[in-house]
């Protein structure tokens, strides 16, 4: 560059300068951008994470998720301690207690705070029936459609049957979206249904509201999900599960600010009808992302009493929620 003039080295100069500048900005930029495989049911219980990709909250801090698909929350617990997932809004708190009894929790997963609550003013599951049925004990010698066997659903509805003094009926699994349709047809007398299917149904006249089952007996109050997060991950990069506590923190404020734009976001994720959108009922999410030690352990041991779970594990050994106080302490 000796023969060209000393202003124009300064200028060319400067300019390498500020690509190279640039460049390390990007490249810096694109390090600390935290890649999430994140796992989901896809219900109203991942509405947080639904609003945390609209509302651009994944952005803001720093998140880029790969949605690895829709799990069961006892396979979502099980991809979580191999390493296959980072981290759940949707692990289903009966999976928990099954995975803590198998000692995945907290070795190989940790619980860093709660997701979604169902209680009598916010209910989850409910028993569709048809017009037949007026009564629980008319489900006497009948099949009632299930999608799990294992699931929350099927505990709470067997357990209400208990309750309501019926013990004569068959359990046949079944995909969610033919459950409302096999008891339109007459294929079964009833149907375990979660919202928003339980609401499509009931709009659709596939049946009607026999009861609820969660936020009814006998879970009337009942802590439906946790935040999971693989422990590699929270021991190795806790900054990135501290962001992803941010976002959903912010999605939570959202949500109670913005109830109709949560509805509008859940229908555009879940491809619900206007109709479906404005009557479903939502979940309850605490807005600190807190666990409820005393709901946890009550639910354990109503669960024992049913026979379903062999022990009872202190709840706050199931869970830490030390990076969910640091997160809090930010927004003070």
């Amino acid at each position: 560059m000796k023969n060209f003039p000393r202003s124009v080295c300064l200028f060319l100069a400067a300019i390498i300068v500020v690509l190279n500048s640039n460049c390390w900005s990007i490249s810096v930029a694109l390090a600390a951008e935290l890649k999430l495989r994140i796992g989901l049911i896809r219900t109203d219980s991942a509405l947080p994470y639904f609003v945390m990709r609209e509302q651009g909250f994944d952005k803001r801090n720093g998140l880029l998720f790969e949605a690895m698909g829709d799990k069961s929350g006892a396979q979502i617990l099980t991809d979580l301690a191999a390493g296959t997932l980072d981290v759940s809004v949707t692990a289903g708190s009966i999976p928990v207690f099954f995975a803590a009894q198998k000692g995945l929790i907290p070795s190989k997963v940790v619980l860093v705070g709660a997701s979604s609550i169902a209680d009598p003013d916010h209910p989850s599951a409910a028993v569709l029936a048809s017009p037949a049925i007026k009564t629980w004990t008319d489900l006497k010698g009948r099949h009632i459609a299930i999608t799990d066997k294992r699931s929350i659903n099927t505990i709470a509805l067997t357990m209400r049957l208990k309750q309501e003094g019926v013990r004569d009926y068959r359990l046949l699994e079944m995909a969610y979206p033919n459950i409302g349709l096999a008891v339109a047809g007459g294929n079964v007398a009833a149907a375990s249904l979660s919202e928003p299917y339980l609401t499509q149904s009931i709009l659709r006249g596939d049946g009607k509201l026999l009861g609820w089952v969660i936020g009814g007996a006998p879970f009337e109050r009942f802590q439906l999900g946790m935040i999971a997060v693989n422990a590699d991950l929270y021991r190795n990069n806790p900054q990135a599960v501290k962001a992803y506590l941010r976002g959903h923190l912010q999605s939570l404020k959202w949500i109670s600010q913005n109830p109709d734009g949560a509805r509008s976001i859940l229908s555009k994720w879940m491809q619900l009808t206007p109709e479906v959108t404005k009557k479903i009922k939502l979940k309850k999410w605490p807005l600190d992302a807190r666990n409820d030690p005393g709901l946890l352990d009550t639910m354990q041991r109503m669960l024992m009493q049913a026979g379903v779970l062999n022990a009872q594990i202190p709840a706050q050994q199931l869970y830490d929620e030390r990076l969910l106080d640091e997160v809090l302490k930010e927004r003070r």
